[in-house]
């Protein structure tokens, strides 16, 4: 595999994990579910899906 296949498939793989991601925070807002990420201390922090949602949509807009 050369190297431009090997940056073809990472930026394949990469478009396809963030629109899996932004399925998901779809889908969990419109059934007003939550989200668990974890803060810089790796402690679990529980988000609405819908707050996630807006601010993952206004850094994509950024």
């Amino acid at each position: 595999m050369s190297e431009r296949e090997k940056l073809d498939l990472i930026s394949t793989l990469n478009k396809g994990l963030k629109q899996s991601y932004e399925n998901l925070l779809r889908r969990k807002a419109a059934l007003n579910q939550y989200m668990v990420f974890a803060d810089k201390n790796g402690q679990p922090r529980v988000v609405s899906a819908r707050e996630a949602l807006a601010e993952y949509e206004n850094k994509r807009n950024s």
